[in-house]
């Protein structure tokens, strides 16, 4: 028991001979009866001076018979401050005697209450220098010169008295500390340990509670308060929770971490926390050591008090030691919360590795911070880009719930709710624990979805916020500890990336099939494209049930006409509107697909060759109804190939074939359509056999180039050659380019055939430069490739590969390959020249010849074709043609190449008309590389030429 609840023994006390001598309490007593009866004081008194508290406590009293209890003689039951004690006050700090007459005002009235007299003696009791204490006799006339000597006897006693006392508080701090360390260990919970802690701090003598105040998030939280007789008031307690102001004694002891005492007189003690605890003293302590205090620890009584250096003591080293708990048990906690909130963003990241698009992400989210708060259910509010809430995500929610939040959420402006605005405002979570005291929602929304609390995150997405994730309980109001506050913050912030990868992932899987899209399906139709349609057969064919099918190979008659009279732009406009109208004569299950150019086609699965022919029929009367373009009218025919599976064969690419065959009999026969037949046109069959070999040709690289050389008829030197592709046929040996550069044009294979053909070249001719050999290479273009805007990035990709400078290039194109699309043939022409690739008109003179042409397009070269060299000697006509062009090329600023040069008596003509350069089988024949190589350098150097 602490000091204060035994300041007096009983008046009457046991006599000196039954006392122990060792006993220094009985010594006090025995010598304070002897002194009294000496002197016939009416009282004596001993009080023990506290330095550290500068307070007197009353000790020990010896009264006479004549004031028994009773009578009005007042019992001294507790210390009193030197400052309030002018009497002690002058005794203590003056070391000697102080004697107050019989005069009221000599004395403070609060002494004077205390002791009810009107005159008293006060004797120090010294030890050495230091004052123990003070001996007060009364009436003052009682004292006489026994009374020092009595004193120094009194004071080796206290002191001896009050050093043992001392040691049996120490004892009793001691089993307060050890059962708070019991209480430490076997508490089962952070409130479990302070509500202990209470109980055993609120029995110390005197003490109404003992209340704990903990530091959270910045500010002092009242967490668990204990009372001395052990009871358990839940009002009380509820309005010691929620207490609407904070304690400034409190506050003081948190800001100076010094223990602090206060009286209901104080400023640190007033207004609520007084009238509604009925406090009267609270002695405050702060729990730890600075600077990690983790709170303050309160004992309060509801009678005034000093609290002795004893409580006080005792307060200290249990607020001290119960810091350390409370620390130790919050590290043990965060640290149990860190695994737990670890545990929940893997599970998250596991769960949300699948996730996606925002809708499955905020669905991971929600579940990990509803098991992380404990709630029953869940919702996702998606806002628009507009701030619109425009769907809702619900989990565990009964259906009349879903059906108040879709009439009274979605739709409405969510800058309109509180709670958004919230968010907006922090971007971290909101925690309710109190849903129908809060704001924040609409108390009609809030009764209606009958919820408690709730706690509402941002549905995040990098920095940009995306709506809200709300997790609430309806079954009961929870409060959520710190640690649930930041598990939610970490989650809330991990579920940001989980969104943002379901989004990407969303983004992804769109890009994915767009791209199977776009690989399957035709950009200018929308229709299947050859792809696509081979897989599909691939299927049909190969797969398993030998089923049947036919294919319908459709090509649009006189397209060409379409493009050469109106432009592409309305031929890829009528393609567009060809699509919707075969697909008017097919079924559902039926394919359709743009096989390229004008050239459409039809898988007929599990058909035969009379719906084969009847789809034909339909195919026909759908387009037999004219297309307007552009205010025009046009009428398109087809000509349609059938081929049957089985019946034709189970191959794919044989099937294609046999379709495409019958398709081009039906063309020349001028008869709508037409089923394959083994005794079809061999022309044809051939055709298609070469056409299905130059693809593989182009992937065995079995083309090779050969070169013929171009002779400087100034010089006498050879300056360049000229590229000629060759095909080296496993069966029918070296073809001609005449043989397959026309299947290749029309199977849209002279882009990737020509580009084989300039790299190989410019290729060959980096090495005879490097070998000496300062040569120009020529190399022929088609239609396609002259349409072909890319055409130039790829020429100059290749040059820059192989070093070899643009001038040294000639592309030569033909006159037909500017009539067939002028615009877009002058872009690509007009790339070349920017890149300073020289261009040549190849066979002028036997197309169409338009000087127009020369005039407008970028030419550095005229060649003039082989028909007009052949008769150059006995053909007078065809000798005036030639040096007219001659002129021409000269007029323009041209270089004039003739070939065709077969004999020497055109080689001397062309030399006497200053011609520039001739090729032809006289000078030498096309040759591979290698032999070109050895025959330039086994050509003698020509002399001067005059």
């Amino acid at each position: 028991m602490a000091a204060d609840t035994e300041t007096m023994g009983t008046i009457g006390f046991a006599s000196a001979g039954e006392l122990s001598p060792y006993d220094a309490e009985a010594a006090v007593v025995h010598l304070l009866d002897r002194l009294r009866q000496r002197l016939g004081a009416s009282r004596v008194t001993v009080w023990v001076h506290e330095a550290t508290t500068q307070m007197v406590v009353p000790y020990r009293q010896s009264v006479s018979a004549a004031a028994v209890p009773g009578s009005g003689v007042p019992v001294l039951d507790h210390a009193v401050p030197l400052v309030r004690a002018p009497l002690m006050s002058a005794v203590v700090r003056g070391r000697r005697p102080v004697r107050v007459e019989a005069d009221p005002d000599a004395v403070a009235p609060g002494i004077a209450a205390q002791l009810g007299v009107e005159s008293v003696h006060g004797e120090p009791l010294l030890v050495g220098d230091r004052v123990v204490g003070v001996l007060t006799v009364e009436p003052v006339a009682a004292a006489d010169g026994r009374v020092p000597q009595a004193a120094a006897d009194l004071a080796q006693a206290v002191s001896a008295a009050w050093t043992r006392r001392s040691e049996t508080r120490r004892l009793a701090q001691a089993e307060v500390l050890l059962g708070l360390i019991e209480a430490a260990a076997e508490a089962q919970s952070m409130e479990h340990l302070l509500a202990t802690a209470c109980e055993q701090l609120a029995e110390l003598g005197g003490v109404e509670r003992a209340c704990v105040f903990l530091l959270e998030d910045g500010r002092l939280v009242p967490r668990m308060a204990g009372y001395a007789d052990g009871r358990r008031d839940a009002g009380t307690w509820e309005q010691f929770r929620t207490a609407p102001e904070p304690l400034p004694l409190v506050e003081a002891v948190l800001r100076t971490g010094e223990p602090q005492v206060a009286d209901r007189d104080s400023a640190l003690l007033t207004g609520w926390w007084v009238d509604t605890f009925s406090i009267a003293s609270v002695l405050a302590v702060p729990l730890g050591r600075r600077p990690q205090v983790s709170g303050v620890l309160t004992l309060d009584s509801p009678r005034p008090r000093t609290f002795s250096e004893d409580v006080r003591r005792l307060a200290a080293a249990g607020g001290t030691h119960l810091g350390s708990l409370v620390q130790q048990a919050r590290t043990s906690q965060a640290r149990a919360a860190s695994l737990r909130t670890a545990r929940a963003v893997r599970q998250m990241l596991v769960d949300g590795a699948g996730a996606i698009g925002v809708e499955e992400a905020a669905e991971v989210l929600a579940r990990a911070v509803q098991d992380l708060a404990g709630t029953e259910r869940s919702a996702a509010y998606l806002v628009d880009d507009s701030g619109t809430v425009e769907s809702v995500l619900h989990m565990e929610w009964s259906p009349e719930h879903r059906q108040v939040v879709a009439d009274r959420v979605v739709g409405m402006q969510a800058d309109d709710v509180p709670l958004w605005r919230a968010t907006v405002r922090d971007c971290r979570p909101v925690f309710v624990e109190d849903a129908g005291a809060s704001d924040l929602l609409d108390p009609r929304l809030i009764a209606a979805l009958e919820l408690r609390s709730y706690v509402s995150v941002p549905l995040l997405s990098g920095d940009r916020l995306l709506g809200l994730v709300v997790t609430g309980s309806v079954s009961s109001s929870v409060q959520w500890s710190p640690a649930v506050h930041e598990a939610v913050r970490q989650v809330t912030l991990e579920g940001a990336l989980v969104v943002e990868n379901a989004k990407l992932r969303a983004a992804e899987q769109l890009r994915l099939q767009q791209l199977a899209r776009e690989a399957h399906h035709d950009p200018l139709t929308g229709l299947a494209n050859r792809r696509r349609f081979t897989e599909e057969l691939e299927r049909t064919v190969y797969g398993p049930g030998d089923r049947r099918c036919a294919v319908v190979m459709i090509d649009l008659d006189r397209f060409k006409e379409v493009n050469d009279s109106f432009g592409h732009t309305v031929g890829d406009d009528l393609l567009s509107l060809v699509g919707p109208r075969l697909e008017l004569a097919l079924q559902p299950g039926d394919l359709l697909a743009r096989m390229g150019g004008d050239e459409f086609a039809v898988l007929l699965p599990d058909a035969g060759e009379a719906r084969a022919r009847e789809v034909a029929g339909r195919i026909g009367d759908v387009l037999h109804e004219a297309f307007v373009l552009d205010g025009m009218s046009l009428t398109v025919d087809a000509s349609i190939g059938i081929s049957l599976c089985p019946d034709h064969g189970r191959d794919r690419s044989l099937l294609l074939a046999r379709a495409d065959t019958a398709m081009y009999g039906a063309k020349r026969g001028r008869h709508g359509s037409e089923v394959w037949a083994p005794d079809a046109d061999t022309d044809s069959r051939t055709r298609l056999e070469t056409l299905e070999q130059l693809r593989v040709a182009l992937d065995a690289d079995q083309l090779d180039n050969h070169y013929q050389p171009q002779l400087d008829l100034h010089t006498g030197r050879v300056t360049g050659v000229e590229a000629l592709v060759r095909w080296h046929h496993p069966e029918r040996g070296l073809l001609a380019p005449g043989a397959f550069l026309p299947l290749a044009e029309q199977a849209g294979l002279m882009r990737r055939l020509a580009l084989q053909v300039l790299e190989r070249a410019i290729r060959d001719l980096r090495d005879w430069r490097a070998a000496g050999h300062v040569l120009s290479l020529a190399v022929n273009l088609s239609v396609s490739n002259l349409q072909d805007v890319a055409l130039p990035d790829q020429v100059q990709l290749l040059l820059e590969t192989h070093g070899v400078p643009a001038d040294a290039l000639v592309l030569e194109i033909t006159e037909d390959v500017l009539m067939a699309d002028a615009a877009r043939s002058q872009q690509v022409m007009a790339g070349l020249r920017q890149l300073g690739v020289r261009l040549s008109i190849d066979d002028y003179g036997t197309g169409y010849s338009s000087l127009a042409y020369l005039r407008a397009l970028p030419v550095d070269e005229l060649k003039l074709d082989r028909s007009f060299v052949s008769s150059l000697t006995t053909d007078d006509k065809a000798a005036a043609i030639v040096r007219s062009t001659l002129q021409l090329s000269r007029d323009l600023g041209m270089t004039m190449v003739v070939e065709g040069v077969e004999d020497a008596a055109a080689l001397d003509a062309l030399r006497r008309w200053n011609c520039d350069v001739a090729q032809g089988y006289h000078i030498a024949r096309p040759m591979p590389a290698d032999q070109l190589l050895a025959w330039l350098r086994a050509r003698p150097v020509p002399a001067a030429v005059s």
